[in-house]
């Protein structure tokens, strides 16, 4: 690795082999193959469209675009041309649209790369919230990848510098005020020679992914990593794992894929759709790592997707459980290669902030099992400090720092949070707390107020102010959580709202709250809670974990009783009216929504209905309906009434 490149225009300019290519899978039997070379040739002709709209180099493009072989190609034309690039995901909330806006009006000279259909409903958004003088700038600096026919012309490149910004990466979750981190071309250099070097990555190593590309563990792990060691690398969209998770392993199986990876939600939608008895063919001998990071990582759901998967050639220390974060552009830390799960028992009281854990030999009712993540990769330095940033002993929990080329130098034009963040001789504070343990670093918690969900970052703050529009809430008496629930292995979203009134008269309050979030966000939330007291430090910060802790001591489990019973006992008698399709909607919604009550004028988004269940609806109507409804048609029919509408007209015509 003497010669690794220096920027990424230049580890792409080495990629003369048009036999190692990106195979984009857009089904069972659909997929199209782009050789490297090809790329560059594409993205040098986007460029072009993208120049003639007017942006030049040092200027912003956001790539707010849903396929993924636009976005590669959009990204790279961005990276030829000196553009910053600035991924921002489409979703299906107006959350999601309210970011675009928010983001563009935060960059200097932006310009945005859409599709038709997604600056229509950034339209549709601006109508309803009146932005629409913003709208119309992100109109005028529109590049409309779906009106490109031709690409022969090329665009000018720009000379390439490491210190040049490659890419702004806007926290995945914010809302209200987005932060983005930036990410030079060293940084990044950085850090994908420290990923390939601990990973050991050759030619013989092949990637499959379906992570979305606006997260970094798409974009830089498993785009820019096998680029950089110019091998074939295998890509499916992300909508379609969520409504088929069999078929990433079944084409990973089918493709002879080395290298996968999957945050904990992942691992739990597979195996609840995962049949054995079907899965004959499915040879997974060839994996040899697959990284495990993004969110909190459950050690027992590790050892029941191997055991399930062992059948199928597995290997038992393919599991690869990783520590890192956007501002170190990706990775931080990894184990050893070839070595299983390592995990530790700690007293759960024992993890407070400068206190040293009670690590115990075995499991028991009062201990935690956490996750040994390895150690720093080369390039990074890890130090485990206090309050007042002074290193602590070997098992002593404290806040996570971390160093190196890789680190960013601050947030977009948030220098007073940079000086918070970021001490004066480069070290980045991560909001995470943690140990050493044996060398290895151990998470045990965020002292930020950060929720992880589906491996995207929430701040719990601008959550609770998206509550506080619903009627009866008032400001500063919402708590948003982010609690483990042991059985999902997985991060769910908890509201406690201050109430003292009678629970049937809350119930509405639930209802409205799912539905707010949402639409906002569009996140599902596990519970919607009252409680009577709001626990506050002496300083008068809201305790969080104090909430958390009742929660998981179960002191709510006859309140959340008595609201499910409350959901039960109302009224479904839409189910028993309407036409067939309606009833047969009704019921799929029932089936994927089970929390909410539903009637016919109800629209599909403000159900509790996550972007994740919204998949699943999708297919259920699939299955019933094959080929009939799109993803993007619930935009445009959003109510069951209106869906059932569509569908029956399509099926008589």
């Amino acid at each position: 690795m003497n010669e690794f490149p220096k920027t990424l225009t230049e580890a792409l300019d080495n990629n003369q082999d048009t036999r190692k290519t990106i195979t984009y899978i857009s089904g069972q039997d659909k997929e199209r193959q782009v050789s490297y070379p090809a790329l560059k040739k594409r993205a040098l002709g986007l460029l072009h469209h993208i120049q003639q709209t007017g942006a030049s180099e040092g200027d912003e493009l956001i790539i707010h675009l849903a396929e993924n072989e636009q976005f590669i190609d959009t990204f790279w034309a961005c990276q030829y041309g000196g553009i910053v690039a600035v991924p921002i995901a489409i979703g299906t909330s107006d959350g999601h649209r309210q970011k675009v806006f928010n983001v563009f009006e935060k960059l200097e000279n932006p310009y945005i790369a859409t599709t038709i259909k997604a600056l229509q409903r950034l339209k549709v958004y601006a109508d309803e919230y009146g932005k629409e003088s913003i709208y119309q700038k992100i109109q005028q600096n529109a590049v409309m990848l779906d009106r490109i026919e031709e690409l022969s012309a090329q665009g000018q490149c720009a000379s390439i510098q490491p210190e040049q910004t490659s890419f702004i990466q806007f926290s995945s979750g914010s809302t209200g005020d987005p932060k983005g981190v930036v990410l030079t071309h060293k940084n990044l250099v950085t850090n994908l020679y420290g990923i390939i070097e601990c990973s050991a990555f050759d030619e013989r190593d092949s990637f499959f992914s379906w992570m979305p590309l606006t997260h970094d563990l798409g974009i830089i792990g498993f785009h820019l990593t096998p680029l950089f060691v110019n091998i074939n690398q295998f890509m499916m969209p992300t909508d379609l794992f969520v409504r088929r998770p069999g078929l990433w392993l079944e084409k990973a199986s089918e493709k002879k894929a080395t290298i996968l990876s999957s945050p904990n939600f992942g691992y739990k939608h597979v195996l609840k759709r995962f049949k054995p008895e079907t899965q004959e063919s499915l040879d997974l001998s060839h994996v040899r790592l697959i990284f495990n990071g993004a969110e909190p990582i459950s050690a027992d759901l590790c050892r029941e997707f191997n055991a399930v998967m062992k059948p199928f050639g597995l290997g038992e220390t393919a599991m690869f459980t990783v520590y890192g974060l956007a501002e170190a552009c990706l990775a931080v830390s990894f184990p050893k290669l070839a070595q299983p799960l390592s995990t530790l028992h700690v007293l759960r009281g024992s993890i407070a902030e400068g206190q040293p854990a009670e690590i115990h030999d075995h499991a028991s009712k009062q201990t935690i099992e956490l996750v040994r993540l390895g150690q720093a990769i080369t390039g990074t330095d890890i130090a485990i400090v206090d309050k007042e940033g002074h290193a602590v002993a070997d098992n002593v929990v404290g806040r996570v720092y971390i160093k190196g080329e890789n680190v960013t130098k601050g947030y977009y034009h948030e220098a007073d949070l940079n000086k918070k963040l970021i001490t004066v001789d480069g070290w980045l504070d991560t909001g995470d707390q943690g140990l050493m343990n044996e060398g290895q670093l151990v998470i045990t918690g965020r002292t930020k107020d950060l929720i992880i969900v589906n491996g995207q970052n929430y701040f719990a703050p601008d959550l609770e102010s998206i509550c506080e529009h619903v009627d009866g809430i008032e400001l500063g008496k919402v708590i948003v959580c982010g609690i483990r629930n042991p059985e999902e292995a997985v991060d769910e979203l908890v509201v406690f709202v201050l109430y003292r009134g009678e629970l049937e008269d809350f119930y509405q309050t639930t209802i409205d709250v799912r539905r707010q979030l949402n639409e906002k966000s569009g996140l599902d939330v596990a519970h919607v809670l009252p409680i009577k007291k709001v626990p506050k430090t002496t300083s008068g910060k809201v305790q969080r974990f104090a909430l958390a802790d009742q929660y998981m001591d179960g002191e709510f489990n006859e309140i959340m009783a008595a609201l499910t019973e409350l959901s039960e006992t109302q009224s479904t008698d839409d189910i028993a009216a309407g036409s067939s399709v309606e009833r047969a909607l009704l019921d799929i919604c029932h089936s994927v929504v089970a929390e909410q009550k539903i009637h016919l004028n109800d629209n599909i988004f403000e159900m509790g209905t996550s972007s994740l269940k919204l998949a699943q609806i999708h297919e259920k109507i699939d299955e019933m309906y094959p080929d009939v409804v799109e993803l993007t048609d619930f935009f445009d029919y959003p109510t069951i009434e209106e869906l059932a509408g569509f569908i029956a007209k399509k099926m008589d015509s």
